[in-house]
């Protein structure tokens, strides 16, 4: 900081914002807190928190409550617009996608934009092609659902030089621990506690949960599935936990042999949480095979209500997902984002509990 007569607030705000424009601090980066800029550049918190409140309401940086202020996607970056935006997602043509993208394209093409479309298929090398391809392309912001994001992600790096590049980023279902970024999510942790809190209520004991390992979402409906069991007071020994990856997740809706695996590990529990409605009529297919009738003798959760949740004979208990709202949330935040109105968005959708056939009250 230069020592001249300009006031020291100004000061501190002309240093932070040459070190983003000089590349060195990213956007997504944390900055230094209040207390240490104070000590570090002997001046006043109250000093320090004018200048830091000035960079926010221009957009340099951000706030997120409980963790500190990060840059945001730099102002000095002007581009000219291309009117497109990019999407990745895991998949694209099943299940709760087309909805999700039918959401995204309502609003986004309304505005007057084109969507560029791309898809991992839940494998972190392909969204590494994704990425690349959308760097070369001129698009005006993104909208990815991460793949793997409960893992260390190696693309991390390919996010920051799409945000160095001044283009906006939003995340839907779950985002990468090492970005700071924003994103629309459903309440994964109230999800799980709403379907085991039914089970409980029913008067299930012994419940299974099967939940996914490798994104955030099974963590997040496996830490409310133990949830409402701490709430009611239940122990959880012998309770079984079955966790599967994307790989295993092909076996086990594909393999039959995996059948008498999987009934093997329900030991004598009388109802389960499954990771989504997929695995969930998987689920009802084995334990049909098994000689076991949903919900005579094991109720059955499940999550997203998607077309095939009330499509077979037993029609399936299940937590809702916003789909076609999730899109629209998350392409207006990303439209607001590109116009300057909206730095950073954390935005958690209420779940909903969708009571149908699968469950029953439990009788000893």
């Amino acid at each position: 900081m230069n020592s001249v007569d300009t006031p020291k607030y100004l000061q501190l705000k002309e240093y932070i914002k040459d070190l983003i424009q000089q590349d060195h601090l990213e956007p997504g980066e944390k900055i230094y807190s209040e207390n240490e800029l104070a000590q570090s550049f002997s001046i006043s918190r109250h000093t320090v928190r004018q200048a830091i409140g000035e960079l926010v309401n221009e957009g340099w940086l951000y706030r997120i409550q409980g963790k500190g202020t990060f840059v945001g996607r730099t102002p000095h970056i002007r581009k000219e617009s291309s009117k497109i935006v990019g999407v990745v997602t895991t998949y694209l043509n099943d299940y709760i996608f087309p909805n999700i993208i039918k959401g995204m394209d309502t609003v986004l093409g309304t505005a007057g934009y084109n969507i560029v479309l791309s898809h991992t298929n839940s494998k972190i090398d392909k969204e590494r092609i994704c990425l690349n391809n959308i760097l070369d392309k001129n698009i005006d912001g993104l909208i990815v659902e991460p793949t793997k994001s409960a893992l260390p992600n190696p693309n991390i790096e390919l996010y920051k030089e799409l945000s160095a590049k001044g283009i906006p980023i939003i995340f839907i279902h779950g985002s990468y621990r090492d970005l700071n970024y924003s994103y629309v999510i459903e309440d994964d942790v109230q999800a799980g506690y709403l379907a085991a809190r039914h089970l409980i209520e029913l008067g299930h004991r012994q419940i299974t949960g099967i939940f996914k390992m490798d994104d955030v979402q099974g963590h997040g409906r496996y830490r409310g599935f133990t949830k409402a069991h701490q709430d009611k007071n239940l122990s959880m020994q012998g309770q079984a936990v079955i966790w599967f990856s994307t790989e295993e997740k092909e076996v086990l809706l594909n393999d039959e042999g995996y059948g008498e695996l999987l009934y093997n590990r329900l030991g004598d529990s009388s109802a389960i949480v499954c990771y989504n409605d997929q695995i969930a009529i998987k689920v009802i297919d084995v334990l049909r095979k098994q000689g076991k009738k949903v919900p005579e003798d094991i109720s059955v959760v499940s999550f997203d209500d998607s077309d095939i949740a009330v499509a077979t004979e037993i029609k399936l208990t299940t937590v809702a997902h916003p789909k076609e709202e999730l899109g629209e949330k998350a392409a207006r935040h990303l439209l607001n984002m590109i116009e300057g109105k909206e730095i950073h968005v954390e935005d958690v959708m209420e779940p909903k509990l969708i009571i149908r056939q699968s469950t029953r009250k439990f009788f000893k």
